[in-house]
């Protein structure tokens, strides 16, 4: 068993009746291992977490199938039938038992679009200031951004020179996926708001400088298991990226939560879209560990189709927003998937200076532009990447002293809650459980 995390647990969960599906292959995690798995009989899909290795065992022991051993986060995903599941609820060497459900993109986008006569500046870009932050920043240079999502283009003329390292843990339709590349358009559009080139072509990201890493969990149908999310999760924090923007979402899982749980303490920034059912924030952005980000219309209103709550941190634009596309194409994308990636862009300005996760978040929130929306809809403002180009080393010596403190609005994790306490600890428990809708 990894070493890498001691999980001490968080109470014992019920089997919940599992999502059907097959195996899902793993490309090639540090700490995680899997065995493929072949769907058979009435047997479901579950995530089961662990506390000491007698616990790990008697998973093995009721399950059909071991599809993911996922070490890091002391969980296993299994094949098994419900009743092989029931016994382990009672058992004291197993925290949780919870079905491997789907987690999804959420949002389409418009790939009739004809940029082929020179660079466009897309309007949300211009609008939080990226342009102006650029001329005063290194534009992202040295900053790793992971995208969780639908895989990225690798060919595209605006983003391939910016590409890093990639990784699949999708199944597509027609045989297990090891290849990260982008067959939905998702994950293009999102990484093209974060980091398309100043080239004099096609359109420019936020932090055009910056480095891109394709994390897919979604499938061409933009659709994936939370175990495949919690692994890229993982993945994102074992290869030290910077920032992970999470434009995905889906029903609270104890899995995931581990993985947040995860890559937060070693570091990473988590940014997610807040769901475009115009109710409560989705999960995963309505974890505490993560920036959840609401959508906003060219005039600064609130866009009728976003998600709020007091778990929103920042507003971004969300509506109409044009970008990359896989096949050399650009196209328009709407809704809070779209709007994230404005956030991922101005965090990757920040962390390129060298400041923390937890530093960069407070910045991000200190100079956001109140655009005279509730809270609940525009959290601490909208995202005003001009601005957190202009911290320097003299002006961030205070802001970075108070990013660390408990209190001011912050907590631990240094996110600002709804009624400016301490903010609370993480989800190790029912009453701390996100609501979705």
């Amino acid at each position: 068993m990894s070493d890498e995390m001691t999980y001490n647990g968080t109470g014992r969960r019920s089997v919940l009746k599992a999502v059907s599906g097959a195996g899902i292959t793993l490309g090639g995690l540090a700490s995680v291992s899997s065995v493929q798995a072949d769907s058979s009989g009435d047997a479901g899909r579950f995530n089961v977490g662990y506390v000491t290795e007698v616990g790990e065992q008697q998973i093995r022991d009721a399950a059909d199938n071991v599809v993911h051993a996922i070490h890091s986060v002391n969980t296993l995903t299994v094949e098994a039938a419900d009743e092989g599941m029931e016994p382990l609820t009672e058992s004291d060497h197993i925290d949780f038992v919870a079905p491997d459900q789907a987690y999804y993109a959420g949002s389409d986008v418009d790939d009739n679009n004809d940029n082929s006569d020179g660079q466009v500046v897309p309007w949300g870009v211009e609008r939080i200031g990226a342009r102006k932050a650029n001329k005063a920043s290194k534009r992202g240079k040295g900053a790793n951004v992971a995208v969780i999502n639908t895989g990225i283009d690798p060919t595209h003329p605006d983003l391939a020179a910016n590409l890093g390292d990639g990784i699949a843990y999708t199944r597509a339709s027609a045989g297990h996926d090891t290849n990260w590349a982008d067959d939905n358009g998702h994950g293009t559009h999102v990484s093209g708001t974060i980091a398309a080139l100043d080239n004099d072509f096609g359109v420019v990201g936020v932090a055009p400088k910056s480095t891109l890493h394709a994390v897919k969990v979604l499938n061409e149908d933009g659709v994936g298991f939370a175990s495949d999310v919690a692994m890229g999760i993982i993945w994102s924090a074992i290869t030290n990226r910077d920032v992970a923007n999470m434009s995905l979402s889906g029903p609270y899982s104890p899995l995931v939560q581990r993985a947040i749980q995860f890559a937060h303490k070693r570091g990473v920034l988590l940014i997610s879209s807040a769901g475009n059912d115009g109710g409560a924030v989705s999960y995963p952005a309505s974890a505490p560990e993560v920036v959840a980000v609401s959508a906003t219309t060219q005039d600064d209103g609130f866009a009728a189709f976003s998600n709020y709550g007091p778990e929103i941190e920042l507003a971004a634009p969300g509506v109409d927003i044009l970008s990359t596309l896989p096949s050399g194409e650009y196209g328009i994308g709407t809704g809070t998937s779209f709007a994230t990636p404005h956030v991922t862009g101005t965090a990757a300005l920040l962390m390129a200076k060298g400041y923390s996760a937890t530093e960069a978040r407070y910045f991000m929130n200190k100079t956001a532009t109140d655009i005279g929306l509730p809270t609940e809809q525009q959290g601490a403002g909208l995202v005003n990447a001009a601005a957190v180009a202009k911290i320097t080393k003299k002006s961030a010596k205070k802001g970075k002293k108070d990013a660390h403190k408990k209190g001011k609005g912050y907590g631990k994790d240094g996110k600002k809650d709804a009624k400016g306490k301490k903010g609370t600890k993480d989800g190790k428990g029912k009453k701390d459980k996100p609501k979705t809708k």
